[in-house]
């Protein structure tokens, strides 16, 4: 489990619906805190967000993205 804080929390939210978060202490306001499971998609977008980036919406590609493209003339 990993402790985000609320802006975090909802914008993983919005981005993984399924994603599973939890907060601590409902009925005490003031000492709760939010943890989110482990898992490769969650943290990769946590790590971007916490850098001040901006994640990107849509899915990101696979692991082999740089390889040249087909370069075959169609003539």
């Amino acid at each position: 489990m990993i402790a985000i804080n609320k802006a975090e929390a909802e914008a993983i939210r919005e981005r993984f619906p399924n994603t599973h978060i939890v907060r601590t202490m409902k009925h005490k306001s003031k000492r709760h805190r939010y943890y989110c499971e482990e898992s490769k998609g969650v943290v990769r977008f946590l790590d971007i967000f916490r850098r001040g980036g901006q994640p990107s919406v849509t899915k990101e590609g696979g692991y082999y993205t740089d390889r040249k493209k087909d370069k075959r003339v169609t003539a």
